[in-house]
């Protein structure tokens, strides 16, 4: 009798055992479901976020155009101009890699902009440019 019942007991966890993993394997699932629904919905987020900011992306570039151009900035006449075509690497990483995600971050523009010159103030141009400044 006392056999039956070790029998029955263990067929049950046996039982328990099984379900339990198929569980745990179903809310593996659907984590990843959800943490790819998420990516998917930060990004859609932040593209409604950037709706109607044009004109701050042309005063942003307007300026950064500005700070090239100027004399505590990377000296450049043409500005944001090189070579016959616009500086496309530094319009993405000012602009892009380093302007909008701090405004993204929620910091004002100015800010924003402070962190561009300070950027730029540690890349080896303006370094080679301001070298009997320091």
């Amino acid at each position: 009798m006392l056999t039956r019942i070790l029998a029955v007991a263990t067929a049950l966890l046996a039982a328990l055992v099984v379900h339990q993993y198929n569980r745990i394997g179903n809310l593996r699932l659907q984590i990843a479901a959800a943490e790819a629904s998420a990516g998917l919905q930060a990004r859609a987020l932040v593209a409604d976020s950037m709706e109607g900011q044009g004109a701050e992306m042309q005063r942003a570039m307007a300026w950064l155009n500005d700070f090239y151009k100027s004399p505590e900035g990377l000296q450049r006449s043409e500005g944001l101009w090189i070579r016959d075509h616009p500086d496309f690497e530094g319009i993405s990483v000012w602009v892009f890699d380093v302007y909008l995600r701090h405004r993204l971050k929620g910091e004002p523009e100015e800010q924003a902009r402070q962190t561009v010159m300070d950027a730029i103030k540690q890349s080896d141009e303006w370094r080679a440019k301001h070298s009997g400044a320091r």
